[in-house]
């Protein structure tokens, strides 16, 4: 991940180029297994809403927010790692960043967005129950 930021941030088109041909095969894909009208359009509505979302600026702003919660999340991991209470909370912020920055840079009514958010949320929310039942371990 911190290697796709860096990427991300010195090479934003390359990133979106890549994204692109990924939307268009995956379109292809889905295009000839799909025969109902009304789920085509929306799936077309969706697709244009992601494929809107995927530009240069976008990609380069996103990077520069995962390599953020990259860092943040590494070093609070590695904090807890050696028994300190304050890595846990360095371990949060970096996973709120990821969940917020998500809908701030592709918009939460955007699917691309949303499923950043929910994905970055939900493996967030686990790997901090589960470093906050070690919590009485660390100083």
């Amino acid at each position: 991940m911190i290697m796709t930021s860096f990427e991300g941030i010195f090479n934003p088109d390359r990133v979106t180029k890549r994204t692109e041909e990924l939307l268009v095969e995956y379109d292809n894909l889905i295009s000839g297994a799909n025969t109902d009208p009304k789920a085509q359009a929306d799936f077309d509505k969706a697709l244009n809403g992601i494929a809107a979302a995927v530009t240069s600026s976008n990609m380069h702003d996103f990077s520069v927010f995962t390599l953020i919660f990259n860092v943040l999340t590494l070093v609070g991991a590695w904090w807890m790692l050696q028994l300190k209470k304050n890595g846990f909370k360095l371990y949060v912020l970096g996973c709120l960043i990821a969940v917020v920055s998500s809908g701030m840079v592709f918009g939460f009514d955007n699917w691309l967005g949303m499923a950043y958010a929910i994905y970055h949320g939900m493996t967030g929310a686990v790997f901090i129950l589960l470093y906050a039942l070690k919590m009485k371990y660390m100083e």
